[in-house]
């Protein structure tokens, strides 16, 4: 009876682990559950750029977090030289992410020409504030309404100096007259004017050389692209004027992230928006050690703005231009003030 007893036991016991071991391989979700996939990344900087610099640390975040289930290639300036080009890509499914300027997005959605405001942050601490604030999350919002296109965190080109061949540049009245390469951008051209420059619009390709003959004597850029792009062997002086802060954005096609499982869509937002403070945080100390690198420099001059107040009087009629025709941008101005110290 005993013997007899002890089988039925020992017969329930084995059930009962059988069972629960079932369980376990059966619910929630694990690695080997997960899809395996590569996600292509795409900008249109050469490798070594602060652009690479970003898209290496989301690279390295999500392999690590996926144990390789999902790979991550980056493709500097060999799949696509054109943003706008880049950002098709993506929305017709050819790219998954691209890593463009926030100028480049103006032709698809306007509101990210206000990034580009002269004077509009005062330092970086207040541009982080601005972009964890309903500012940032609005203009996210509003690239994310656009055709097949998500935009999921901020990177950076960085804040832009006055760099120059001969003239030495701290004072508004310094200004006046000076040939100044611009970007193709019409409330750029604007401000230019409105601070006393000649400004002339030459593609990025074409600017080493007119630098050299003179077509232009100055242009503006963070430091950090203009010594790794060469400019340093036909520039001069210097200010670290912070005028305006060139913004950039992370992009991915909207129907292939939602296509993903919940954690992967997690997982790959948290790691943009952390590689695009990684990478902000990087150019911050990098053009710094450029400042100091090249006050010591012979040859070279770096100043600051010595009159703030004037420039940032100058370029008001811009504010007046770009608000008359986008009064819905106020709302958000208000935040940015409302952030500042």
């Amino acid at each position: 009876m005993k013997k007899s007893f002890l089988i039925i036991m020992l017969a329930f016991c084995l059930i009962f682990v059988m069972t629960a071991c079932g369980k376990d391989g059966g619910e929630g979700s694990s690695d080997s559950d997960l899809p395996s996939y590569t996600i292509r990344i795409a900008d249109v900087c050469a490798p070594g750029s602060a652009y690479d610099y970003g898209t290496a640390q989301f690279k390295e975040t999500v392999e690590k977090a996926t144990d390789g289930r999902v790979k991550v290639n980056c493709y500097h300036g060999d799949m696509t030289t054109d943003e706008i080009e880049g950002i098709e890509m993506v929305q017709t499914g050819n790219l998954e992410m691209m890593w463009t300027s926030l100028g480049s997005l103006n032709g698809f959605t306007p509101i990210t020409d206000i990034m580009q405001l002269p004077f509009l942050f005062d330092d970086p601490e207040h541009l982080e504030k601005c972009l964890d604030s309903e500012f940032g999350e609005k203009i996210l919002s509003e690239i994310s309404a656009v055709d097949n296109l998500e935009a999921i965190a901020f990177h950076e080109d960085g804040w832009r100096y006055v760099f120059t061949t001969d003239r030495k540049v701290s004072k508004l009245a310094d200004m006046k007259g000076l040939k100044m390469r611009s970007m193709m951008s019409e409330m750029l051209v604007d401000m230019y004017k409105d601070l006393g420059a000649v400004p002339v619009s030459i593609s990025y390709s074409e600017l080493y050389t007119s630098l050299q003959t003179g077509m232009v004597e100055a242009q503006d850029n963070g430091f950090v692209p203009t010594e790794s792009d060469g400019f340093t062997e036909v520039l001069k002086n210097v200010c670290v004027s912070n005028h305006f802060y060139a913004g950039g954005v992370v992009v991915v096609a909207d129907d292939w992230l939602k296509g993903l499982p919940e954690e992967d869509q997690k997982l790959i937002k948290d790691a943009a928006k952390e590689a695009g403070k990684v990478q902000r945080a990087y150019l911050l100390e990098e053009n710094q050690k450029l400042v100091d690198k090249y006050s010591k420099k012979d040859g070279w001059t770096v100043t600051q703005i010595e009159d703030k107040d004037a420039w940032v009087k100058a370029v008001q009629p811009v504010y007046k231009k770009y608000l008359k025709t986008n009064p819905e941008w106020q709302e958000l101005l208000d935040i940015v003030d409302g952030l500042r110290k």
